[in-house]
């Protein structure tokens, strides 16, 4: 079996419940002499869908001709050719959609999912927690998504703090009401998204923060300093008792090593369509293992970032949560071959050959690409 073509997908789609908002994605096909074609998705899609497209013109003449059935040997060959400008960021990002397609295709190939090419299921079931909580929402709307989540029956429920301003005291708000909302038999956690502002906070301010939110027994802080330097993470660790987690914008596993050695991490959260697909995923994830750290996998994005990184999250083993969003978007389920089953809150491994993932003739009509329609903060 060879590729014989690599194309870009690009799609928008509405976003946010109840918004009337929309988002794009990136998704990638690669297809095959023997008629089996994968599917893949970039997280930089939602951000720079056009220069994510041109990203895969850029690698197509590198994978074309290639062995489908050995993801992680062309992900070497592509990141080899480009390692003078592409080491890292954004065109390991968009080469994770083509290996991700890879391994759909090993999968479908073999007629198994992919978690069984990576070793097999080593859990029978992995907890998942709603993600959501954008600091736009009023505190009765942020209640009101959590309740939701706990309806779902999903185990944690994960909020966004203001990462614009500095604001304890009203974090202290917003926390306090949805902790007692949900009460103390569900896991909630915050996500200041790396302090993405001109006047990033420091060690001190992120401290103090968690010291004051303490009392609402958080699983986790992610990303609460800027993404550049492990060592202020580090850091916070040791100034802190919650949890610190991150990772997620960490591209290739060398990198997440380097993160890890410096004791950043807590809690490691990966993203098989950032790091450089699910081989460089499971290197992580491995490289986490080995520092005692436990995993939560990322999860953004549209059905196939959600079928990769359930897969990588079911063949490791010291994973302890799997992210699912829960702002609303239509192409989470309507790409499935199957439907993610989830009972009392717990994720079942999937089934289906390969990733579990079409992308129809009809869904490329019903969501006609918007051009220009790339989101700086990724909502």
């Amino acid at each position: 079996m060879r590729i014989t073509d690599v194309r870009p997908v690009l799609l928008t789609h509405p976003y946010g419940t109840g918004s009337g908002g929309q988002r794009s994605a990136c998704f990638v096909e690669v297809e095959t002499d023997a008629g089996v074609t994968g599917v893949g998705e970039t997280y930089a899609g939602v951000y720079v869908p056009e220069v994510a497209a041109s990203i895969v013109e850029l690698f197509k003449p590198l994978v074309v001709g290639q062995d489908p059935t050995s993801p992680e040997a062309v992900y070497r060959t592509a990141y080899r050719a480009t390692s003078y400008f592409g080491r890292t960021g954004l065109t390991v990002m968009v080469l994770s959609a083509i290996e991700n397609a890879l391994w759909d295709i090993a999968g479908q190939a073999r007629e198994v999912p992919v978690h069984a090419l990576l070793g097999g299921a080593v859990h029978e079931e992995l907890p998942v927690y709603g993600s959501g909580g954008p600091f736009t929402m009023s505190i009765p709307e942020l209640v009101a998504q959590g309740l939701d989540t706990k309806r779902r029956g999903l185990r944690g429920f994960k909020l966004r703090v203001n990462f614009f301003r500095y604001q304890p005291e009203v974090e202290i708000e917003r926390v306090a009401a949805v902790r007692e909302a949900l009460g103390r038999d569900m896991a909630l956690a915050i996500d200041a998204v790396q302090t993405y502002n001109p006047k990033p906070w420091s060690v001190k301010d992120a401290a103090r923060m968690l010291r004051m939110l303490e009392p609402f027994g958080l699983a986790w802080a992610e990303e609460m300093l800027p993404p550049f330097d492990p060592q202020p993470y580090a850091e916070l660790r040791r100034t802190t008792s919650t949890p610190i987690s991150g990772g997620e914008g960490i591209t290739t596993a060398v990198q997440f090593e380097q993160w890890l050695r410096a004791g950043a991490f807590d809690l490691a959260q990966p993203d098989a369509t950032i790091i450089g697909g699910i081989g460089e995923a499971r290197r992580a994830c491995e490289a986490a293992a080995a520092h005692n750290i436990p995993v939560a996998v990322h999860v953004w994005g549209s059905a196939p970032t959600l079928a990769a990184n359930i897969h990588v999250a079911f063949a490791t083993s010291n994973c302890i949560w799997v992210e699912h969003p829960v702002l609303g978007n239509p192409l989470e389920s309507e790409l499935c071959v199957e439907p993610l089953v989830i009972r009392d809150g717990y994720v079942q491994p999937p089934t289906a050959p390969g990733l579990g993932i079409r992308l129809t003739a009809e869904l490329r009509e019903k969501y006609p690409v918007v051009p220009g329609s790339g989101s700086v903060f990724g909502v």
